[in-house]
């Protein structure tokens, strides 16, 4: 099978089975609770791979504007953050789980998926091997904003990325990892949805 259909078939899967389960599954306030003090919400998790799948793909694979910025997002999710959460303390995290509005981020949630499907879709994997341009992730990272804490220490790491590696990384791996916290999260909470 070549990469466009396998990518897009597992990320229809994640979407339409998994986290789609997951929305009608999880009660908006364990959606929101932390089940320990140490612990991120579901909210938080769905907030975080849907920004890291957004920035990912369009600014560091597809060079376009984010679908945060296109659809006005930070304000109708209720969420002042433009990065992706990585390095947010445990008081911005309770912040962002209890102020998020929740339809806001499924719609925002299912904005990016049809963005990433739009971008993979139309992906050459002949590209899949080119490398991200250093300056420009600097750009992306401090300019606008998506590194919360930690820019260098990110943008060491993303320099050593490809094409590919965010698409299949920021658009399935990551998601994938976020979903397992998801759904230990909700367990603890009393409530199965996988």
């Amino acid at each position: 099978m070549d990469f466009v259909p396998l990518f897009l078939r597992r990320h229809d899967i994640l979407y339409d089975f998994w986290l789609g389960e997951a929305w009608r599954a999880v009660p908006d306030d364990v959606m929101r609770r932390r089940p320990h003090p140490r612990l991120n919400s579901i909210a938080w998790n769905l907030w975080h791979l849907a920004r890291g799948q957004d920035a990912g793909l369009n600014r560091f694979v597809a060079d376009r504007a984010q679908v945060l910025d296109d659809g006005g997002w930070m304000q109708r999710m209720n969420v002042p953050w433009r990065h992706h959460g990585g390095g947010m303390s445990l008081v911005e995290v309770e912040d962002l789980s209890q102020r998020i509005d929740l339809p806001a981020l499924w719609g925002y949630s299912d904005a990016v998926r049809a963005r990433t499907r739009e971008i993979v879709s139309r992906f050459e994997a002949s590209s899949l091997d080119a490398p991200l341009d250093a300056a420009r992730l600097r750009g992306i990272l401090v300019d606008e904003g998506l590194a919360h804490s930690h820019a260098e220490e990110m943008l060491q790491a993303y320099a050593r990325w490809t094409h590919g590696d965010c698409v299949l990384i920021l658009g399935l791996t990551h998601p994938y990892q976020h979903l397992g916290q998801m759904n230990v999260l909700a367990s603890l909470q009393g409530v199965d949805f996988g």
